[in-house]
């Protein structure tokens, strides 16, 4: 679909903040894509309401971009409008008690060194899952100490013609890999932590990052998460299993250390990350049973 494009008088009122034909791969771990047809960075939450009423108005469909760790953008780009949520205004960390409030934008590792070094415990076993808070309530971040939705309290949410919604109580909902927050922006949310020994919370924290930095490629490289993890197991020991460790597609392939890390080289297409992701799949679910879910969401 091709989007209707923004009427010039609009563009004029948000230009200090949108730019157009924006590149998305410098964006995205995987380094792979073509533009957005506009880019915006809203600095406080009246412009990003303000934007997303004027492309409901317009029919201008809009996708929000997180940290880039699980995007993978295909060569044509995006024929919309891409949001970025970085600003302070996206990022604020409010302690008081055992009471956390966080914006959406906020980078899921800076809400764990926050929260532990306040004491709290409860969300330290996420420590080295990538991206934003809001990606990470969206999809229902988890390791197997827990997932991030059961520390949840409420979210106030932003949807797609621009009214904002606040979601407590029976209104979250919570699954593998899933949640009931599904609007377009996550626009804040609270947590509900433990207080606990700074120094024990500390220790555990980072003896998590270690194991976790040792179970992944360098971030030097440009590399990403194949599949996600099934409910017994894990996606990695499946792909060992069925002899697709070390994988490739031209210049793409699973990673012969981590294997259920993709890393492209040089050249590499949105058509051969997918070409690869599916001869993986269909090999494990002809050879053991299960379906992996892929961990890429593709634009």
């Amino acid at each position: 679909m091709v989007c209707s494009r923004m009427p010039a008088a609009f563009f004029d009122r948000f230009q200090h903040f949108v730019r157009e034909n924006e590149p998305l791969a410098p964006w995205t771990w995987l380094k792979i894509g073509g533009p957005a047809r506009y880019f915006a960075e809203p600095t406080s939450e009246e412009e990003l309401v303000a934007f997303v009423k004027a492309c409901h108005s317009n029919k201008i469909p809009v996708r929000v971009l997180g940290g880039g760790s699980n995007l993978l953008v295909r060569e044509k780009g995006f024929d919309g409008a891409v949001l970025s949520i970085s600003a302070p205004a996206f990022t604020q960390i409010e302690i008081q008690g055992a009471r956390v409030r966080c914006g959406g934008g906020t980078k899921l590792s800076h809400l764990i060194t926050a929260t532990v070094g306040a004491g709290l415990g409860g969300l330290e076993h996420l420590v080295g899952i990538p991206g934003t808070v809001g990606g990470a309530l969206h999809g229902n971040s988890s390791t197997l100490n827990g997932d991030i939705g059961q520390r949840v309290q409420a979210a106030r949410l932003l949807k797609g013609d621009g009214t904002i919604e606040t979601c407590t109580g029976s209104r979250l909902h919570f699954s593998t890999h899933q949640s009931s927050l599904d609007e377009l922006v996550i626009l804040d949310s609270e947590f509900e932590l433990e207080p606990g020994d700074r120094a024990a919370l500390t220790h555990r924290m980072q003896t998590l990052w270690i194991i976790k930095r040792a179970n992944q490629p360098s971030h030097a490289l440009a590399a990403g998460i194949a599949f996600v993890d099934p409910v017994t197991g894990s996606a990695a020991e499946l792909i060992e299993r069925v002899g697709m460790r070390g994988a490739a597609e031209g210049p793409v392939q699973l990673s012969s250390t981590y294997p259920n890390f993709l890393v492209v080289g040089p050249g590499a297409t949105s058509d051969q990350v997918l070409a690869l992701v599916e001869r993986v799949r269909v090999a494990v679910d002809r050879q053991t049973g299960v379906q992996l879910q892929l961990h890429l969401n593709i634009w």
